[in-house]
């Protein structure tokens, strides 16, 4: 009798559904709209098998998720933000913890049971269709429900606990989605300032990992990412945690504080320096991005003037007031900056040996270059499992340690590409699993022509030509190859014979594995490309099998020797004959401070774009040496690029670039002669 008349006040209870319920209406409303009505109505020739709900229409499910909840929180705790209603609430004949369990109560029907009830609709709607667009089990269901449960759940706490900190409305909900975001702000831009001052600093899993640290951003990856428990017992733990948070700090908070910003003295440090911090980061970030090459300084002035200019917003929000000059400003100030400022130096000061770090030998188990891989399965992007494209072998390690070695003791910049003028930049990401158990991750750009020896010791061994190449696959089964001309798309040939499929893989992977380091390098495009099918990893039997492509490089002679031999290298082949002439146009880059890519480009030829005087010849000898060479697209600073395109007889052309020293005698006269 005493917890219905106190802790579940029916007055007030009353009182919150009739002024509020509306939100729990419109809940259920646009969780109906966006999922049950939603794959109740769709339409699809062949269903789509999902293993989670959000992948039909997730990003709109996860925007009332967190929305909705904050209304929530945010309209039943209104009263607290003003001082009449402030003074009215908290005068009526029950204690601070009645009147808090009573609002919580409330919340917690108003975004629970849409879900629930959105819930059930959608099991009732999977058991009656007879042709829906979507495949799934019930197990796919209740996990729908217990995720928007702990997603609702947590959003409304932690709307309640922000606005019992805060005294004002408008800035709760900010606040309350400024925490939301602030953890992939400060880790994104924070490890931009570790890449650009701390050498060797992996950042591979930045972009990946940054949308599971805010609902806000899960909205574009739920429907490809699925939903983890990991990530549902953190919600649910700071879901409940803000429980007894939100007891503690309303039972200290003072009726008075009522339309003041911050309404805890001690959370005005916390919100100066997060708020002064956030800006710090996001200056020193915007600074280094618009510095001009080469240039030193422009990041410290871009934390010193977020610091700034981040330190008096704060303190105008929390006065509200843009007076807020006193003889304590400055002191103060400087304080937030030397701490500011040694969060930022001691993880790049060279003490900490991060950037001198090179592992033992003896303490390396196995190691892999290169980051991690992704295959998209049922509509969703899952981590392959990197323990194949681990070595142990002695040799292979020995050769990763030396180029590391080399590169710590080079004093490289951590910034710009090393050499643009170098075609041959390398990006260097090495993995180590220790004997320890850890994974030391390193990550590096550095100029080819500094450590060809070492580079080439490295990619001269056959582990890394096989995780490099995915030769790997070739030892798996595969139920056809399809080779297609690098010239001409309309130029294709299918293996289905076993035998020849079996032949063509093995000999493939002996001239991968028999690659030069001058032939990896080779600016040449390839001759044509393979593209192996395997059987979907999918249950999904409308998933598209797999398939993994190789190139055909001109070095390849097993596969072009195989190919003659079985009358297939002549359909790949264009011949001279079909094409009627070749147009050049030349094209002087000089972009010194600014590298650009140079590639083959239809525009430069029939567009005009460059205003450039067009050359055409018929000479067939001229015809017949560019259909052997066809340069990839390079960077370069200054170069001579000549475009060339192909024109045939009959059907399409051909677009191509070679530098000045790729021309022939032959070319060169008649480019000279006109």
């Amino acid at each position: 009798m005493i917890f219905n008349r106190l802790f579940c006040n029916r007055g007030i209870l009353f009182q919150n559904f009739r002024q509020h319920g509306w939100i729990g209406i419109l809940y259920l409303l646009t969780l109906l709209f966006s999922l049950p009505l939603y794959i109740g109505t769709e339409y699809r020739e062949v269903p789509q098998q999902i293993t989670s709900l959000f992948q039909a229409n997730g990003e709109l499910q996860i925007l009332f998720a967190i929305t909705f909840p904050v209304a929530a929180g945010i309209f039943l705790f209104r009263y607290m933000q003003s001082g009449a209603p402030s003074d009215l609430f908290h005068s009526l004949p029950l204690q601070r913890k009645h009147l808090l369990t009573v609002n919580l109560l409330t919340g917690f029907v108003m975004i629970l049971v849409p879900v629930w009830i959105t819930t059930a609709i959608t099991g009732w709607v999977w058991a009656v269709l007879d042709q829906p667009a979507y495949t799934f089990g019930g197990s796919e269901i209740w996990m729908w429900g217990l995720s928007m449960s702990i997603y609702s759940l947590f959003m409304f706490m932690l709307t309640v606990v922000v606005g019992i900190c805060i005294g004002q409305s408008v800035l709760q909900g900010l606040t309350v989605y400024g925490i939301l975001l602030m953890p992939v702000v400060v880790w994104f831009i924070f490890s931009l300032h570790l890449q650009n001052h701390l050498l060797g600093y992996s950042y591979e899993d930045i972009g990946f990992n940054a949308e599971k640290l805010s609902l806000v951003l899960r909205m574009g990856s739920i429907s490809t990412a699925p939903v983890i428990r990991g990530e549902l017992i953190i919600y649910l733990a700071l879901a409940i945690l803000f429980i007894p948070l939100a007891y503690v700090f309303y039972a200290k908070r003072q009726v008075e504080s009522a339309t003041q910003a911050i309404t805890f003295r001690i959370v005005k440090p916390i919100f100066r320096f997060g708020f002064m911090f956030t800006l710090v980061l996001v200056g020193g970030a915007y600074f280094t991005s618009i510095a001009p090459r080469a240039s030193v300084g422009w990041d410290i002035c871009g934390y010193v003037l977020g610091g700034i200019v981040g330190y008096i917003g704060a303190e105008m929000i929390i006065r509200k007031t843009w007076l807020i000059w006193t003889s304590r400003l400055v002191p103060k100030l400087v304080l937030y900056v030397i701490l500011a400022g040694l969060i930022l130096y001691v993880p790049v000061a060279d003490w900490n040996g991060y950037a001198a770090r090179v592992p033992d030998i003896s303490k390396v188990n196995s190691i892999k270059l290169g980051g991690d891989r992704y295959i998209y399965s049922n509509g969703i992007n899952q981590k392959l499992d990197d323990g194949s494209f681990y070595s142990n072998d002695p040799e292979y390690i020995e050769a990763i340690i030396a180029l590391h070695q080399k590169i710590v003791d080079t004093d490289l910049p951590l910034r710009d590409p090393v050499n643009p003028d170098d075609d041959y930049d390398e990006n260097v990401f090495i993995n180590y699993k220790l004997e320890n158990g850890r994974v030391m991750k390193r990550r590096y750009n550095i100029p080819e022509t500094e450590f060809h020896k070492e580079l080439m010791a490295v990619k001269q061994t056959k582990d890394y030509k096989r995780v490099a190449y995915d030769t790997f696959k070739l030892d798996e089964d595969a139920l056809s190859i399809g080779l297609r001309s690098s010239l001409s798309p309309f130029r294709k040939v299918y293996i289905s014979n076993p035998e020849q499929v079996r032949e063509f893989k093995e000999l493939m992977k002996q001239d991968i594995l028999d690659q030069t380091y001058e032939e990896q390098r080779s600016p040449w495009q390839s001759f044509a490309y393979a593209e192996m099918n395997q059987n979907s990893r999918s249950s999904d039997p409308y998933q598209p099998k797999e398939m993994w492509n190789f190139d055909i490089k001109p070095s390849y002679e097993r596969v072009l020797t195989w190919l003659r031999e079985n009358k297939l290298y002549d359909q790949l082949q264009v011949p001279v004959d079909e094409i009627a002439s070749a147009q050049f146009v030349k094209q002087e880059i000089d972009s010194q401070g600014k590298a650009k890519w140079v590639y083959s480009d239809s525009d430069y030829i029939d567009g005009n774009s460059s205003g450039n005087k067009q050359i055409a010849t018929k000479n067939k000898k001229i015809i017949s040496d560019l259909l052997q060479r066809q340069r990839s697209g390079y960077r370069t600073e200054k170069d001579t690029v000549y475009h060339i395109k192909l024109n045939f007889i009959r059907g399409e052309n051909v677009y191509m670039i070679l530098k000045e020293e790729d021309l022939t005698q032959e070319m060169k006269a008649i480019l000279a002669e006109q």
